[in-house]
């Protein structure tokens, strides 16, 4: 059994680590400890591995979107090319920036685990030409994340009720919440029977990522939380969250930009299938068709949503009127499958296809008994134990 420290970003590490480890998992607090890590002085000093002391000693350290200086056997899982030190601001910049990204070739460093194909292809277009591009090429490697499947069989589809479905997400208009109120709002006048549950903390303007910076532009887009066919819940635990994806018919996540998208594998975990975008790593796991749909954007070579503008380009009318527009398109996109679904003859069978496609998704790919047992071996090849 070896001792594992654990580094780098802990959002990203809870679903990227072994659930039920045979190992010792250490999750050291940084040093500083508080508000102030050391990293907040200069984001690079977090890779000297800053932390309070650790008694006893460790074999191996799994780091999270962060470039360590170690000697120690270790290991690395990212998100995208950001784990890489970039655009330098001077000479000496440069030589911390190389000296740190130049560790991920040394042999010290087992595996560079990107969590989707996707990152790896960031990664990849990143470090094109670089000296060190056939080490990393070597020991890159895809493993997606991983949850507890909660459940061993599809589920039915009851006509008689409304059709539920949930969105989740703490930013209401980069993850879809928009698109979801416009759906619901359409639905409405239709008379259609759904439900949409909007679980969010509704962060949304300057500071999120594809949003518009002046938060008035959402007023009236936030007032549809009081329709008759939203239930909004603000704030609730992991578990009501479970719950609610358990009881929900489909997760509607119509996102600009995601690098991953938990929830929905946790949907699929107790087989619920989504309805989202093509963007970055989701059409790796979401089939249309077979396990959830897809509305489609126009995306780059990188899969990014192609008509995000960025700096002070977001601040224009111009701008605001590419997001309305699309907000727009992609509620009708998802209001015109929702009507197909409804009028299907065979809506119960093809419900309960998709059901099971999304619980094969999450017991094939996702499963954390699988990735635990992967993790562990890992782990103890580098220990040697």
């Amino acid at each position: 059994m070896a001792k594992v420290i654990i580094g780098g970003q802990k959002h990203l590490s809870i679903p990227n680590l072994p659930r039920n480890s045979r190992h010792t998992l250490i999750c050291p607090k940084p040093f500083p400890a508080g508000r102030y890590p050391i990293e907040k002085i200069w984001y690079p000093l977090g890779s000297f591995m800053a932390w309070q002391p650790i008694w006893g000693g460790y074999q191996a350290i799994h780091s999270f979107n962060k470039i360590l200086y170690t000697n120690k056997p270790w290991f690395i899982t990212f998100e995208d090319h950001r784990v890489l030190y970039r655009n330098p601001q001077n000479q000496g910049e440069a030589a911390i920036f190389d000296l740190l990204n130049n560790r991920l070739a040394l042999d010290n460093c087992q595996k560079i685990i990107a969590i989707s194909d996707y990152a790896k292809l960031r990664l990849i277009n990143r470090i094109k030409g670089w000296h060190i591009e056939p080490q990393l090429s070597k020991k890159l490697d895809v493993i997606h994340p991983n949850f507890p499947v909660r459940v061993n069989q599809s589920k039915l589809y009851q006509q008689q009720q409304n059709l539920q479905l949930v969105f989740i997400g703490n930013h209401i208009a980069r993850k879809g919440g928009i698109v979801a109120l416009r759906l619901a709002k359409k639905a409405e006048k239709l008379g259609l029977p759904i439900t949409l549950h909007i679980i969010s903390e509704l962060a949304h303007g300057s500071g999120v990522p594809t949003d518009f910076p002046d938060r008035t532009k959402y007023i009236e887009d936030l007032k549809l939380l009081n329709l008759n066919n939203v239930v909004f819940h603000k704030s609730i635990t992991n578990e009501k969250v479970i719950e609610l994806l358990s009881q929900s018919h489909f997760q509607l996540m119509a996102t600009l930009h995601d690098t991953y998208g938990y929830s929905i594998i946790e949907g699929f975990s107790v087989a619920t299938p989504a309805i989202t975008t093509n963007v970055c790593a989701l059409p790796e796991f979401i089939r249309h068709g077979e396990n959830g749909y897809i509305l489609e954007l126009p995306i780059n070579e990188v899969r990014h949503w192609s008509n995000w503008l960025h700096g002070e380009k977001t601040k224009t009318n111009e701008y605001w009127e590419i997001l309305n527009s699309t907000y727009d398109d992609l509620a009708e996109q998802a209001l015109q499958q929702i009507i197909q679904f409804l009028d299907r003859s065979d809506k119960r069978e093809h419900y309960e296809f998709l059901s099971a496609g999304a619980l094969a998704q999450a017991q094939i790919v996702h499963n954390s008994e699988k990735q635990n047992e992967l993790f562990d071996d890992l782990y103890a090849a580098a220990a040697g134990v």
